[in-house]
């Protein structure tokens, strides 16, 4: 079960990064670099932040290859949750949105139910949910990592169909080697490549092996140019989830050009 090469993704996770008119200047920077590409197998998906998405959704408008998602999402349609954006604020300018992803889990208590339930409903807007698991420095120390991961893919595919499975991308990306957290190491790619399978396994026990095959598998944590290639080489990785180095839009654009010459 080595999954559908052929759908590479790159997604840029700007965070809090840039300011509004960074994330502008990115964008425009985006465009210039991107023209005489031709990424065959691999799309780029960029995320800035909230304010910017309008600005940036009509940048990269007129760019193959690259659509704009959104960082995070509330469930709820609408209500009395300050601060906070809905899915129907998004739809406009987004195909994509990550869900679940480790900081909002820590910031705000999200749990893998409400990660499982934002998905559903992002799919019912026709937004397509990036959703992110992984474990923690401590429970990597505890020898946890299979029991996490499977634990928070469970409780994802306990709220699927098959049919709803097949338009979601999972990407696992370990807490501890974010490049927020000052990592002193990364996962081996050998290994990462070995996770990935266990969360395929568990989507073939329940849906079979084509839905298993089918569905999108990123890996995340402080990729950048240097190390991008050891972990798209390996078998059943369809991409990657790109935190800082997205923001330098040069190293983004080399990122997309190694990842998409590496989908067969």
């Amino acid at each position: 079960m080595l999954g559908n090469k052929k759908n590479g993704l790159v997604v840029a996770n700007w965070k809090m990064e840039l300011s509004h008119k960074g994330e502008v200047e990115a964008a425009k920077a985006i465009k210039n670099l991107s023209k005489g590409h031709n990424w065959g197998n691999t799309k780029l998906v960029v995320c800035p932040s909230y304010p910017s998405l309008m600005a940036v959704a009509q940048e990269l408008a007129k760019v193959d290859e690259v659509e704009i998602g959104a960082q995070n999402v509330h469930s709820e349609d609408k209500g009395a949750w300050t601060g906070e954006v809905s899915i129907n604020q998004i739809a406009p300018f987004v195909q994509w949105c990550i869900v679940g992803h480790s900081e909002q889990r820590k910031l705000t208590g999200l749990n893998d139910e409400q990660v499982a339930q934002t998905a559903v409903r992002l799919i019912q807007y026709g937004i397509t949910p990036i959703v992110c698991l992984g474990e923690t420095a401590e429970q990597r120390a505890q020898d946890k990592t299979i029991e996490i991961v499977t634990g928070q893919m469970k409780q994802l595919l306990a709220f699927m169909t098959r049919m709803l499975m097949a338009k979601v991308v999972v990407t696992y990306e370990p807490v501890w080697a974010i490049s927020a957290n000052n990592p002193m190491d990364l996962p081996d790619p050998a290994d990462m490549a070995g996770t990935m399978l266990l969360l395929r396994k568990i989507v073939s026990a329940e849906f079979g092996n084509e839905a298993a095959e089918r569905m999108r598998v990123l890996y995340g944590g402080s990729v950048k140019e240097s190390n991008v290639a050891e972990y798209v080489k390996e078998p059943g990785v369809n991409g990657v989830l790109v935190g800082s180095a997205s923001t330098q839009p040069r190293q983004l654009i080399e990122i997309v050009n190694l990842v998409d010459g590496l989908i067969e």
